[in-house]
């Protein structure tokens, strides 16, 4: 079996199976029940459960290999708002393991090819990504080397608001933020001059 030190498990390239000698809850993930419409994990083929991440981002969890599927914009959100509450020390730097770069994995939803690459934020990490369904794979440990890593944004504790016009929730229902905080007025500021009117 494989050690993957940085992120807590092992892996056998020989069987396919993953061991985790650290059995506590899986960090901020709630695991709802089955998927609507089923779907294979990117990595070891399981059925992929739904979840919820932190109890606002809906999510799609293998209960096998402990991998996420999660929205694009949910992951910038979730990577923010944990490493503004991180208090802990943050670990010594891991370096990017560049035979990860090397994987194939496809899409659950599209069934297409993945982009592998280099996660271009902190915690050196290689993460997967769809374009085309705007969906981000990670395996187990990569959220928290994420979170974990060195940085002047860990611990400050700001919450970022949601800017007007991000999608908030499930990505099947487009709902989007209208204003950006308590006492706005929803501006239609398609016109630019109604909109600076409004403004002065």
């Amino acid at each position: 079996m494989e050690l993957f030190v940085s992120r807590g498990y092992f892996f056998c390239r020989y069987c396919g199976s993953f061991h985790f000698p650290d059995t506590k809850v899986d960090d901020g993930i709630r695991i709802i029940g089955e998927a609507p419409e089923p779907l294979a994990c990117a990595v070891c083929s399981k059925p992929l459960t739904s979840a919820m991440l932190d109890e606002t981002h809906p999510i799609r969890y293998c209960r096998n290999c402990r991998g996420v599927l999660i929205a694009r914009r949910g992951f910038a959100n979730v990577v923010e708002r944990r490493r503004s509450w991180a208090t802990n020390t943050p670990p010594p730097p891991v370096l990017l393991n560049r035979d990860e770069l090397e994987r194939k994995v496809r899409c659950p939803v599209c069934k297409g090819s993945m982009i592998t690459h280099p996660y271009y934020g902190p915690g050196n990490v290689v993460i997967d990504s769809c374009e085309s369904c705007e969906l981000v794979w990670l395996d187990f440990g990569e959220l928290r080397q994420i979170v974990d890593a060195p940085g002047k944004d860990r611990g400050t504790k700001e919450m970022p608001r949601p800017v007007r016009g991000d999608v908030v929730g499930s990505p099947i229902t487009g709902a989007r933020v209208v204003g950006s905080g308590p006492g706005t007025q929803d501006i239609d500021d398609s016109d630019l001059l109604t909109f600076l009117t409004r403004l002065f």
